[in-house]
This record gives structure tokens, sequence and C-alpha cells, in this order.
């Protein structure tokens, strides 16, 4: 019994650990992706103040890469979050386990009375 409980604590830290990594990682990708669109914004729209001849080709892919990090960032974070978040089979399976044994004992009791 003390067993269950020590592999059951086990798993709640781990699973607390893996939460806390993902909110370091959405705040890290909060405050860099911010910085990177503000100022990467800032710039396209200095370039187009300062300097009428400037190939508007240009000004495009800029901004077009400006927003690709973030996106691309966003679809790794998505994916951590599944993986945080997202049903883990062997917690599904130790639940499933836990309700098959909980109805089973309530089955027993029930057919002793």
């Amino acid at each position: 019994m003390e067993s269950t409980r020590t592999t059951a604590y086990q798993r709640a830290v781990e699973k607390v650990k893996r939460i806390k990594g993902f909110y370091k990682h959405l705040t890290a990708y909060l405050i860099v992706n911010t910085i990177i669109v503000w100022e990467g914004l800032k710039g396209i729209e200095l370039l187009e103040m300062k300097m009428s001849d400037v190939d508007p080709a240009f000004l495009e892919w800029l901004f077009y890469n400006v927003f690709s990090v973030p996106v691309l960032w966003g679809i790794g974070l998505i994916i951590h979050a599944l993986r945080v978040f997202g049903p883990n089979m062997k917690f599904v399976k130790d639940w499933e386990e836990r309700q098959i044994r909980k109805w089973m004992e309530r089955d027993n009791f029930s057919q002793r009375t």
C-alpha cells in the first residue's frame, strides 16, 4: 500500500514539473515574441518612413519574417501543451484500473450483505 502511494506521489511530482516547464516555456514565448514583433514592426515602419525607395517586396519579406518566429515557435508550444495536458495513456490506464477495482469492491461488498 505504501509503495502505491509513493509511486502515485512520484507521478504527481513529475506531472507538476512538466506543467511548470510548460508555463515557463509559455512565459518565454510571450516575452520574447512580444519584443520580436514590436521591434520588427517598428523597424519596418522606420524603413518605410526614412527610405521612400525601399522595395515593397523586401518589406513584405521582412514582415513575414517578423511573424514567422512566433508562428513556428507557437507550433512548438502547442506540441508541448499537448504533451503536458493531452491524454497520457499511462494515466488513463491507471485511472481505468482504479475504477475497475472500485466497482469490483462495491459489487463484492453489496453481494456479501
